[in-house]
């Protein structure tokens, strides 16, 4: 008789979120010493994108509907949100609480493009952290567009960034002005990912429960699938084309970087089945097989060479946007 084994770990995979009991989270600062550079955006620009933003969020939210999502929410922004409309298929239900009210504005300084603006929100709720967004301009010709979030570490800080009449320096993920350079930081920290707590690179890191949970996940899906002769696999994926980094006050940075995650859980001889809430984003007809797709946003704050501490994930998302058959 085929067996049927329901991943109730995966459920709990999926549901991971950065809340509960939240530390009070200082504001960050957004004053700092002169810099050669000049922002991009003047206040009021960047006030009129955000405004502009949140009034089509609130729209699009409004409809669950993801195609008004068009001018100022885009890339990877627009794919999560949709994957949030769809699992709120009940009317009383409601996707991520995004707060429009910001308390620092970050802005760049670059003189070519893509061109990034960063903001870190006021909370949503004593339950909740703030967010950290991310807009990006492709070109001259386009508009600033919001292309992720992240809710902050409990307890996490932004480091020290150039005020916003001078701007924050855009740097690449190979600029040697850092040193590691954000690429070789950012390369170690998936890296552990992989290889779990008990990785070399764990004391290269400032503590985050983002990778805390991640682990204490595989943990529990990894002892589900072996107690049913099965096998539990995940992989761990960041795209670079869509990895941003700005410059922080001290010489340091922050790395905006998407990662792509699948967690993939197999009992042979059985049929697997998921949670009620994770049903509306299956694609394919589940059999001893079921994977659950991700599209993460880490922010990674890298401190400047004169600064103390380690480089640390202060702020991160997991958001579900597949559950397929393989």
């Amino acid at each position: 008789m085929n067996r049927i084994v329901k991943a109730t770990g995966l459920a709990a995979a999926s549901a991971l979120v950065l809340t509960g009991c939240v530390a009070e989270v200082p504001a960050p600062v957004t004053s700092a010493p002169p810099l050669a550079e000049a922002a991009t955006l003047l206040d009021a620009q960047s006030s009129r994108v955000i405004a502009d933003t949140m009034d089509e969020l609130a729209k699009a939210d409004e409809e669950k509907d993801a195609d008004l999502l068009t001018d100022r929410v885009g890339g990877d922004a627009v794919t999560i949100r949709e994957a949030q409309y769809t699992r709120a298929d009940d009317d009383d239900e409601t996707p991520v609480a995004l707060p429009s009210d910001q308390q620092a504005v970050y802005v760049s300084a670059a003189d070519t493009w893509p061109r990034t603006l960063a903001t870190v929100s006021e909370q949503a709720s004593e339950d909740e952290t703030p967010v950290m967004y991310l807009w990006v301009q492709e070109s001259i010709d386009d508009d600033y567009q919001l292309r992720g979030w992240a809710h902050m570490i409990p307890g996490a800080t932004v480091p020290a960034m150039p005020g916003s009449t001078t701007g924050a320096e855009q740097l690449t993920l190979e600029d040697d002005a850092l040193d590691p350079t954000a690429d070789a930081v950012l390369t170690d920290y998936l890296t552990l990912l992989r290889e779990g707590a008990d990785s070399d690179l764990d004391e290269n890191f400032g503590e985050d429960s983002y990778r805390a949970q991640l682990f204490a996940a595989r943990d529990t899906l990894t002892e589900a699938a072996e107690e049913q002769d099965g096998e539990y696999v995940d992989t761990i994926q960041t795209v670079t084309d869509d990895t941003y980094v700005m410059g922080t006050a001290d010489g340091g940075a922050l790395v905006f970087a998407p990662l792509e995650i699948t967690s993939s859980f197999t009992v042979e001889d059985a049929t697997v089945s998921i949670s009620e809430a994770d049903e509306p984003l299956l694609d394919g007809e589940l059999d001893d097989t079921v994977t659950h797709h991700y599209l993460d946003m880490i922010v990674l704050a890298i401190p400047g060479p004169d600064a103390e501490g380690l480089p640390t994930v202060v702020a991160a998302d997991h958001n579900l946007i597949q559950v397929s058959d393989s």
